[in-house]
């Protein structure tokens, strides 16, 4: 009981981090949020129109936390048991609410920097659908890897062969040099894209110079966070 009880007090805490939407009309908002995720995937502009006046984000949370938990169970096949269960929801659960709460925040304040008219709750929510097209993504990327390489052959989830130029690198290389690497990623240009067309789709009054900037200033915040943490280590 003592650990179900504390499960309930870390959502409560998080639900309370995160942005507050309105509960009206809820079946209307369910069906829009619904299609929403479908068109991330075939027709990412449609996925953003509108955002500001709706900008939903329990659903896209819903599906990128059961994308993650669900690959672990494809990729590695985990003994299962129901404490096992509920620790990986939590842990996903807290893992893409803070990477969003962090992504989100930077997306924010670099709009408001560049003049780019978004709302808080607005910003979470086209990060929060980005993170399920990044996660879709990367699950893609993984499962053809895993088809195309050798059983022997270690696929790491998180970093799947084929999105980057890390193959192309030497094993005398600096690690500073693989980590700019990594960041050279098809799966980081798709994000950019996404980005794009939800700030676009938010701020549709917006310079294009301006949105432009905004991007290339997150890419540029994104490149040298990682850098700093690869040359701390």
């Amino acid at each position: 009981m003592h650990r179900h009880a504390l499960v309930r007090h870390v959502l409560r805490v998080i639900g309370r981090l995160l942005p507050v939407t309105s509960m009206t009309n809820a079946p209307a908002a369910d069906r829009v949020a619904g299609a929403r995720l479908v068109n991330l995937v075939v027709d990412p502009i449609a996925a953003f129109r509108g955002i500001a006046d709706d900008p939903s984000w329990r659903l896209a949370l819903l599906a990128a936390v059961g994308i993650r938990f669900g690959s672990l169970f494809i990729f590695y096949q985990p003994a299962v048991t129901p404490i096992k269960v509920l620790g990986g929801l939590l842990f996903q659960v807290l893992t893409v609410g803070s990477a969003v709460l962090l992504a989100s925040l930077v997306a924010w304040l670099t709009a408001r920097a560049w003049r780019v008219s978004v709302a808080w709750t607005t910003a979470f929510s086209i990060v929060m659908h980005v993170q399920v097209a990044f996660t879709l993504a990367t699950v893609g990327f993984a499962s053809v890897a895993g088809a195309l390489l050798p059983e022997s052959a270690d696929v790491d989830l998180r970093n799947p062969p084929f999105t980057n130029v890390t193959a192309l690198l030497g094993a005398t290389d600096s690690e500073a040099i693989r980590t700019l690497a990594g960041e050279i990623d098809v799966r980081s240009i798709y994000v950019l894209v996404l980005l794009w067309l939800g700030l676009r789709g938010a701020a549709p009054n917006a310079p294009r110079l301006a949105i432009a900037a905004v991007l290339l200033t997150i890419a540029f915040v994104r490149v040298a966070g990682v850098m700093t943490v690869s040359l701390l280590r």
